[in-house]
């Protein structure tokens, strides 16, 4: 007997993964969800479509601000030019 898939609601993905909702829209329309669907038939306007097996397969980025890129040369402060 095949397994049903589950499906998963774009709110309920954010919820799960402890992310705003506008951030998973954004992974979203960048694809990082295998298997994610864009349904444009409903009444009330899109929706997303995410079988949960897509929440193992995702590569997620590393929270907070990316770290500064370090320089070797000298700094622009204190610099008389």
């Amino acid at each position: 007997m095949m397994e049903k898939k589950e499906i998963l609601t774009s709110q309920q993905v954010a919820d799960e993964l402890a992310v705003p909702y506008s951030t998973l829209m954004l992974w979203l329309k960048q694809g990082r969800f295998p298997g994610a669907q864009r349904d444009d038939s409903n009444p009330r306007g899109p929706v997303w479509l995410i079988p949960r097996s897509a929440l193992d397969k995702v590569k997620l980025p590393k929270r907070g601000r990316p770290a500064k890129a370090k320089t070797g040369g000298a700094s622009k402060r204190g610099r008389k030019g």
